[in-house]
């Protein structure tokens, strides 16, 4: 990425001031939000990346959010973050998943749906989560004297679905003033997929359209196995007494070190470790030459073979490409922050087989029955054979239960991406055609006013 420099300081200062006001946390209009930085694309001069940051309730060493700002703006001499759109029906909001990002490595349109659709007319946000700003301690660390970080620690458990709700109504609330755009349209990647549709339930009338990234289908089980009221309460007291407070990504030290020397021999001075290659592999992937192929056969068995990255399989019809290729996969996994708050995890598990009905525990992540927007959802085999949630593809039913549409929409869009692992859906080598191509041309259709 290039720095941009800034000049139109008089407008800057005169926008900054009215922004500049006490934060509140549900009056999102009156957040207090500081203009960070910016950046230029590496392969396009004109597609600019603009940041925000502020702080949230209840204002601990990590309650902070960032909003990035992704625009096509010609020349960079007058290069503006407040600049309104230029179509304000073309507004996109992509929500990041477990572990990720407001913003990807690297600005290739290829790879990333930030820069891609900033190169093809839409003006893209995205939210930094609070995890962004924690340390990289292992866990064990958090509490030991020389760090004296155990009060940020337990105050994860409060970071509920309803807190980061919360957070990106923040952050659509900025974005819809800065380009001038009266409803958008939203995009999760993953358990960003869960959370658009959480958003949805409580504010719908933002939105013009929900897009899931392999984040969840637009169906959900109606079962009588359900979690009580007092199962979720007993859950929470035993995660806020002794946690454990935060999931961690699997291999964060390894993705780190990988993305710092790809092409490393050893682990700083130890051999790599064996990895089986599957048969198939193409003759360039077929050993473990570099700490990179370690991390790649790490990541392809993880959640099973293909489920996470389809790395080894040769693309059908291709040149000899897989679906994930070293440079974009490296590029993923160091860009992950280390971890996640498990209450959300509970959360999850306390909604699930409810439908869309109301739930005894106090929240209303579930209750979209009456959202009617237009749906489009790409699934690949995570979604489609690991969590057997596919069940419009005819994928097996959990016994007893109920298949029910999630929303009342009757503009649904499923598109099943086979053989597709988790991530090849987002920056996979064939993802601009399969993916982002399709959703910029649905999106497209569905424009209306803005």
């Amino acid at each position: 990425m290039k720095k941009l420099a800034y000049c139109s300081v008089a407008f800057v200062l005169l926008f900054s001031v009215m922004l500049v006001t006490n934060s509140y946390p549900y009056e999102h209009w009156k957040v207090n939000w500081e203009y960070k930085e910016a950046e230029v694309s590496a392969n396009d001069p004109d597609l600019k990346h603009y940041i925000w940051e502020t702080a949230r309730p209840p204002y601990g060493a990590w309650d902070k959010i960032q909003l990035h700002r992704f625009i096509r703006q010609k020349s960079n001499w007058d290069a503006d973050p407040y600049r309104p759109s230029q179509d304000a029906r073309k507004v996109l909001f992509i929500v990041p998943g477990t572990y990720d990002r407001g913003f990807t490595k690297g600005s290739d349109i290829n790879f990333s749906e930030n820069w891609f659709f900033a190169a093809n007319g839409y003006d893209v946000y995205s939210i930094e989560f609070r995890t962004a700003f924690m340390p990289n301690l292992a866990q064990s660390q958090f509490i030991q004297p020389e760090f004296g970080l155990t009060n940020e620690l337990h105050a994860t458990a409060d970071w509920t679905y309803d807190v980061f709700r919360e957070d990106i109504k923040a952050c659509v609330e900025l974005a819809k003033r800065l380009s001038r755009a009266k409803k958008l349209f939203m995009a999760g990647r993953s358990r960003g997929g869960s959370q658009t549709w959480m958003y949805s339930a409580k504010y719908a009338n933002d939105l013009k359209g929900l897009i899931s990234l392999d984040g969840g289908v637009p169906y959900v089980l109606s079962s009588s196995a359900r979690m009580s009221q007092a199962a979720f309460q007993a859950a929470v007291s035993a995660l806020k007494a002794s946690g454990p407070y935060l999931d961690e990504v699997g291999g964060y030290e390894l993705n780190q070190f990988a993305g710092a020397v790809p092409f490393a021999t050893t682990l700083l001075g130890a051999p790599l470790t064996p990895c089986p290659i599957p048969p198939f592999a193409p003759p360039d992937k077929q050993s473990i030459k570099y700490v990179s192929d370690l991390l790649a056969c790490g990541f392809y068995y993880s959640s099973g073979a293909g489920m996470i990255t389809n790395y080894y399989t040769p693309y059908p019809g291709g040149n000899g490409e897989t679906y994930m290729d070293r440079a974009s996969l490296v590029g993923i996994a160091v860009n992950f922050t280390r971890y996640w708050p498990r209450i959300q995890d509970l959360e999850g598990a306390a909604v699930a087989n409810y439908g869309t009905e109301v739930t005894p525990f106090g929240f209303d992540y579930n209750q979209t029955g009456n959202v009617n927007l237009p749906i489009l959802s790409f699934a690949g085999e995570l979604t489609c054979t690991a969590m057997k949630a596919c069940w419009e593809f005819g994928s097996p039913v959990p016994g007893g239960a109920t298949v029910v549409p999630r929303t009342a929409s009757n503009d649904v869009t499923d598109i099943y991406l086979q053989h597709f692992g988790h991530l090849d859906v987002y920056g996979g080598t064939h993802s601009r055609e399969k993916v982002k191509q399709p959703m910029l041309e649905w999106m497209n259709q569905r424009l209306g006013h803005h």
